[in-house]
């Protein structure tokens, strides 16, 4: 067991990465003309609603996991072999040149200190790991995807790793590192409303970019905002 342990916990989408996940999956899916069926239905049936559920008509919390958990259809049907060769694409060809410079100077600041970083997000956990990889970092933790016979199924292994399930995830993997936490003195890094748990589970929470509640919500409690907030 390794005592005061200072993490520094990043999100992902809107923190390290200024870009979507959903839009890569997208471009290479058109690219490569990938389950191209599927991706215009998920597109009809998770992003035309999305106005509706921005202005109150919809529960914008419910379509956000809804559409987070149907992602993984996206992937449905891949071998691990495929899927590896999509999430290195996207690594290359996205995620690298779409990071966010001051979230990721702080970061190698943390890497400098001797604080153990760990990449959290609603990301496919095997994603995340190839993300984690580019960025130097060691450790992810994501949603995991299902597979049967080697292939991907197109449904997640519940819960996604958003809001509250977030902090969970994280203190799972937590529980396998040997790592005592002085949680008092670490940090977490998140743009939205919805990471309220996760920035809360440290004495030192950063809104980065934040959407608007978040951005009300870090300035009610004094915390730090790291770049331009979000405009929508």
């Amino acid at each position: 067991m390794t005592s005061n342990v200072i993490a520094a916990f990043f999100d992902l989408d809107g923190t390290l990465y200024t870009g979507h996940i959903w839009k890569a999956i997208t471009q290479h899916h058109r690219l490569h003309r990938k389950k191209l069926p599927f991706l215009v239905f998920f597109l009809a049936t998770h992003l035309a609603p999305w106005p509706l559920a921005k202005v109150g008509l919809l529960d914008k919390e419910r379509h956000i996991i809804r559409w987070g958990e149907n992602m993984a259809g996206l992937v449905g049907g891949f071998s691990r072999q495929e899927a590896q060769r999509l999430f290195q694409w996207i690594w290359d060809h996205d995620v690298a040149h779409s990071l966010h410079l001051e979230a990721m100077s702080t970061l190698r600041w943390h890497q400098e200190q001797g604080h153990q970083v760990v990449l959290v997000s609603g990301t496919f956990q095997e994603l995340l790991e190839v993300i984690a990889q580019g960025l130097g970092i060691p450790h992810a933790v994501g949603t995991s995807l299902e597979v049967r016979g080697e292939r991907y199924t197109g449904r997640i292994v519940p819960p996604f790793c958003f809001g509250p399930y977030k902090v969970q995830r994280t203190k799972e993997f937590l529980e396998t590192t040997g790592w005592e936490i002085d949680f008092a003195s670490s940090f977490a890094y998140a743009d939205t409303i919805y990471d309220v748990p996760f920035l809360e589970s440290v004495g030192n929470p950063v809104a980065v970019c934040p959407d608007e509640e978040l951005l009300a919500y870090a300035r009610q409690r004094g915390w730090p905002v790291m770049g331009l907030p979000k405009s929508d």
